[in-house]
């Protein structure tokens, strides 16, 4: 998924969330890479809380291909297609992975999408013991 495909699922995602005024933030590849991280992209993540996975799967009903009950966060999660690359929504149980509280809006290729800044982003990664990721994060922290 390069820089376009990005831009233009969340563009989707954004015209379907019009209106809807609910906490949400982009996760995984994806949300490093807006920031910059050089890494590649296979699907675009995001966390919510339930309530947002409500509004989601509203919003996005006719791009949603599972919604189910995720043994692996212990919580719920959904899949949407959106112009044939995957969208996974989740809900945490663990509120120290959804890290809802650490959201920033960034302007991005003129979208204001919430990000999870790089310094939590790292965070989350070692929480999850994603060792590649946080030394990933780490070298552009220090750049």
């Amino acid at each position: 998924m390069d820089l376009k495909n990005i831009k233009e699922i969340l563009q989707i995602i954004l015209d379907n969330l019009q209106g809807k005024e609910f906490i949400w933030r982009l996760e995984g590849s994806s949300n490093l890479k807006i920031q910059g991280v050089d890494v590649s992209v296979k699907d675009l993540d995001i966390t919510t809380n339930d309530n947002g996975i409500e509004i989601f799967r509203n919003a996005l009903k006719k791009y949603l291909v599972k919604d189910f009950f995720s043994q692996k966060i212990n919580g719920r999660s959904i899949v949407c297609d959106i112009n044939n690359f995957e969208v996974e929504i989740n809900s945490y149980s663990n509120r120290e992975l959804d890290m809802l509280d650490k959201i920033e809006k960034t302007l991005w290729n003129e979208l204001q999408i919430p990000i999870l800044p790089l310094k939590y982003a790292k965070k989350f990664y070692e929480l999850i013991n994603r060792k590649e990721k946080v030394d990933l994060i780490s070298k552009y922290l220090l750049d």
